[in-house]
């Protein structure tokens, strides 16, 4: 089966990208990937999801075949029967590619969450700790436990293994829930797609991290100032406000936006 010519491919996008005058950082930001992913194009390290082709042939103002092709055609003419196959066969090809787990920043996330385990395991043995001295009071430290442990848990799939980009039909409908797997994200009134997408991976990111490092020590900080009770157990339930806002942020303000 005919596949994409990743060196012609990429040097045609190369070409169109330096003849409109565009950085890769630039051409990245058109059609909401990283410049890290147009450089890796570029180079015949790999190729774009089927998803970006129809915005990347408009960012670079040629049409989808002339891209899969990468070259330029007559507007006059016409592609055979024996062409039309093979580019088909070519899109089937760059469909089964599919993005990569955790996307070009993965190393760089994975970093940041190596780094905010250390106070979450800190965070949980004194939470532990406490939970086992002051059995009367072990509300006090559950709410925060269980905030850093889930934390941690949905931080891994977040920072590591998340889709960096959506199957194209949160594109083509308007849909309300993300799955992968186990997981399901239903938010009414929140369409996601690629436009949304992104953003709320990173705002997902930081809450996770966030909430890692510091569910124990606003527990601990509202512990010593009001005692135990009330303010320590649910202050650090606050940060459920943060995630919420990852996603319904971008959700909303880009509801009616397509990739």
């Amino acid at each position: 089966m005919d596949g994409i010519d990743r060196e012609r491919f990429g040097a045609f996008v190369a070409q169109l990208r330096k003849e409109k005058g565009l950085t890769q950082k630039e051409l990245a930001e058109r059609i909401h990937v990283s410049d890290k992913a147009v450089s890796k194009w570029e180079r015949a390290a790999g190729l774009p999801d089927i998803t970006l082709l129809i915005p990347l042939a408009e960012a670079l103002d040629v049409t989808v075949t002339e891209l899969l092709q990468g070259r330029r055609t007559a507007a006059e003419t016409t592609v055979s029967a024996v062409e039309a196959e093979a580019l088909v066969r070519r899109v089937l090809t760059l469909s089964g590619e599919g993005p990569s787990r955790g996307g070009p920043d993965r190393r760089k996330w994975g970093i940041r969450y190596a780094l905010c385990l250390i106070p979450a395991a800190v965070s949980l043995w004194w939470l532990m700790t406490g939970m086992a001295r002051d059995g009367d009071h072990w509300v006090t430290y559950y709410p925060a436990a269980l905030m850093t442990a889930l934390a941690a848990g949905f931080g891994l799939y977040f920072c590591l293994f998340a889709r960096t980009r959506l199957p194209w039909y949160y594109d083509a409908d308007d849909i309300g829930f993300y799955h992968d797997g186990p997981l399901r994200i239903n938010m009414p009134g929140v369409r996601f797609n690629n436009r949304t997408w992104p953003c709320m991976l990173t705002g997902l990111r930081v809450w996770a991290l966030a909430t890692m490092a510091l569910s124990g020590a606003v527990c601990a900080l509202a512990k010593w100032l009001f005692g135990p009770g009330v303010l320590a157990a649910y202050l650090p339930m606050g940060s459920l406000a943060g995630l919420l806002a990852a996603i319904y942020v971008p959700g909303r303000k880009y509801k009616n936006s397509g990739s």
